[in-house]
This record gives structure tokens, C-alpha cells and sequence, in this order.
């Protein structure tokens, strides 16, 4: 019980927002992390290292009386944890404020008995525990901690509350004035590639008609991942794996002193027609996307598989054409015949471009989730029962 009494402490203050609770303000910044590490806390003393939180507190009259309240609950699937559960419901005994002060977490704990105001002068302080976690919940938590040494997956709601009184009694008996806010805690899922390429075993199968692909990849639960991609050509004669060639000599980025290109936050990017070298027809790419994330321990990198696709050469014979990417990979995957008849010259949908629309099983749906469809009917995993041309 300790344990979560401590560590958790500090998670209470993510919920912290500027209010106010009769003459006293709350005013700060959240420092907000892709992922929420629990090695950051020390599990004996409640002490966090890095900083979550930093607010002021402050009245428009001096001397007042304040209490807090802190209140933690969390609704995580992933623990089997379905209704909202109590995790921590924790308050201080009122305190008299003289001056303005300081709250950052880095300077407070279960074990703290005085702060300072701005002037610094002492202010005795103490925290009590009011309710805690359930032991079978406790336990599923704790296991999850052990095992990824962060939060588990789930919704977490905090409720941060401020009484203030003119005296000590008035102070215990006032109402508190709530904030609340949740937050969703997601674990960076890994990233797929869909389009362009594959394994290196079979380039012929990775063929694309485009020397400016729309290079297409997916991962859940990053929405404030940062993105970066490099690309670079492959030398049977030269390289030997993959992974070798992704470290030599890049085509993106184009200054050899980075490694990565930052794109931001996407999950698809057209290889761009200038600021990289060109990508040329007869040869063999292989690419790889990373995404950094801000967690509470640091900055993280997750990086993709590394895929590799020709571009087809003009000498081949075979069209050119520079399709998009949906109808190149529809290429690949039907005959020759079914893909003239509808997209070759003078057939219904010559010259089409898909125009960012898509609905798979009825439902709307993205570029990457399509192109997903259509890469498993590729590989085989799945496969075309009917084709239905649409005006």
C-alpha cells in the first residue's frame, strides 16, 4: 500500500489546472510525456527526478488558510480493471500561507513536513492517506509496473481540490473547489510499414512504377510521436543486408550528416521532389521510419522494420506510368488483363487518382488501412472475391 500511496502521489498532480478556490489561485504548467515510466519515482520516499508540474499558488489577501486534495482513479482494460477504481484519495492538513509559493513535485512527497514560501520563510506541512488502491487491483498494477516498469495502458482521473478560510477551522470545514481532467496513457505501439516494399528475398515483387513514392506506414496510440524517416539504395555487390545499406550513404535525407529525416507527426510521407537525391528506375531502396518520444525518463526512439522495393525499369519494356500508389499496388495484385481493362489506356478509370476517400466493409477509412488491405491480398493473407467498378 505504501508504494502506491508514494509513487502515485506525484501522477495526482498531472491533473492540475488553473482555478480557483474562494481567494486563492492555482496557476502553472504541466509538463506532458508520450509515456509515464514509474522507475522515475522512488518508491521509498515518493521523491520524482524529473519534473511533472510547476504552479504557483497565491491569494489576493494575506494571511489564508489552504488545503489540498488529491484523488487518483483509473479504468484500465488492460488490467481487467473495467469500472472506475480508486487508485489514491489523499489530502494535507490545512497550512497558513503568508506569501506566494512554489508547488513542483521534485519538491514534495508523502514524508515532506515543510515548505517554502517565495520570501522563504518554513511552512509546516503534512499529507494523510484517505483511501487506496483494492489489493487484486493493486496486485494486476503492480505486475504490469514490474513487467514494463511503466503505467499500464488505461484512462487515469485525477481530481485536484483547493479549500481556503480565513482560520484553521474555517479552512477544515470549507467545500473544496474540484479540477478535473483524465488521461489517456497509451504504450507506443510498434511501427508496421505498408507501402512501399518488403522482405529483400524477392524484389520482383516489390516492384513500384514511381520514382517519387508515397512511402505509407501505420502505429497506434502515438499521437505525439515525432516522425522521422530515412532512405537509402541497395548494392547487392556492396551490401550485404539491409541494415547495411540503411546506414551507408542516404538518399533522404540528403545532408550525410543526419541520419534521420524529421517529418513530424504523419504516418505517410511523398518522397519529395527536391532536398533529397533522386531515386532512380532499375534500382533497389530500402527505407525505415523511427518515432521519438518524451517519457518521463528521457527521450525514446521506436524504430520500424526496414523494407526494401525496385523501381522498374524503363528499359523492361512494361509501362512507366506513374500511378498512385493504391492502383500500383492493385497492379501488382490483379492479371494483366483485369488491371488493363480498367486502368489502361483509354479503359474507364484511365488516369484515375484516388481522391483521399475510402470505405472498407462500408465504413470510412484512411490511405494506410487501405493500402493495408490491399498489401495482405499481396502476400496472400487475403484475397479478391469480387471487383466492382463505381462512377
Amino acid at each position: 500500500m505504501k508504494f502506491v500511496s508514494r509513487a502515485l502521489f506525484y501522477i495526482c498532480f498531472l491533473a492540475y489546472l488553473p482555478l480557483k478556490a474562494q481567494n486563492v489561485t492555482l496557476t502553472g504548467t504541466i509538463y506532458d510525456y508520450a509515456t509515464y515510466y514509474v522507475s522515475s519515482f522512488d518508491p521509498q520516499t515518493g521523491a520524482s527526478d524529473f519534473q511533472l508540474f510547476r504552479y504557483t499558488l497565491s491569494s489576493d489577501s494575506y494571511p489564508v488558510w489552504i488545503k489540498v486534495t488529491f484523488r487518483a482513479t483509473m479504468l484500465s482494460p488492460a488490467l481487467g480493471i473495467n469500472t472506475e477504481t480508486a487508485i489514491l484519495d489523499l489530502y494535507t492538513s490545512p497550512f497558513l500561507l503568508e506569501n506566494d509559493i512554489i508547488l513542483d513535485n521534485r519538491d514534495l512527497s508523502t514524508t515532506t513536513t515543510e515548505l517554502r514560501d517565495l520570501t522563504g520563510a518554513p511552512i509546516n506541512l503534512s499529507v494523510f492517506i484517505q483511501d487506496v488502491i483494492d489489493v487484486a487491483d493493486l496486485n494486476a498494477m503492480l505486475s504490469s509496473i514490474m513487467t514494463t516498469g511503466r503505467l499500464a495502458d488505461g484512462n487515469y482521473t485525477f481530481q485536484f481540490g483547493v479549500a481556503s478560510g480565513s482560520t484553521e477551522s474555517a479552512c477544515e470545514s470549507a467545500s473544496p473547489i474540484f479540477e478535473t481532467r483524465t488521461i489517456i496513457v497509451e504504450s507506443p505501439s510498434a511501427i508496421n510499414l505498408e507501402y512501399p516494399g518488403g522482405a529483400l528475398s524477392d524484389t520482383s515483387l516489390l516492384e513500384i512504377f514511381t520514382t517519387y513514392p508515397l512511402l505509407v506506414w501505420s502505429s497506434s496510440s502515438c499521437n505525439r510521436c515525432a516522425s522521422f524517416v530515412r532512405v537509402a539504395e541497395f548494392n547487392p555487390s556492396v551490401h550485404s543486408s539491409m541494415d547495411e545499406a540503411i546506414q551507408d550513404e542516404r538518399r533522404l535525407p540528403f545532408d550525410q550528416a543526419q541520419e534521420w529525416e524529421n517529418i513530424g507527426i504523419v504516418n505517410s510521407y511523398q518522397y519529395p521532389l527536391s532536398g533529397a537525391l533522386p531515386l532512380e528506375y532499375g534500382k533497389v531502396y530500402v527505407w525505415q521510419v523511427k518515432h521519438e518520444l518524451t517519457t518521463t525518463a528521457g527521450s525514446d526512439e521506436l524504430l520500424s522494420s526496414i523494407y526494401a522495393f525496385r523501381i522498374q525499369d524503363v528499359a523492361s519494356g512494361t509501362t512507366t506510368t506513374s500511378y498512385h500508389p493504391i492502383v500500383q499496388i492493385l497492379q501488382q495484385v490483379l492479371s494483366e488483363d483485369q488491371f488493363n481493362s480498367l486502368f489502361g489506356p483509354s479503359a474507364v478509370l484511365d488516369g484515375f487518382s484516388p481522391s483521399g476517400t475510402y470505405r472498407i466493409n462500408g465504413d470510412s477509412d484512411d490511405l494506410s488501412a487501405a493500402i493495408s488491405l490491399l498489401s495482405q491480398i499481396t502476400n496472400g493473407t487475403a484475397s479478391i472475391t469480387n471487383v466492382e467498378v463505381q462512377d
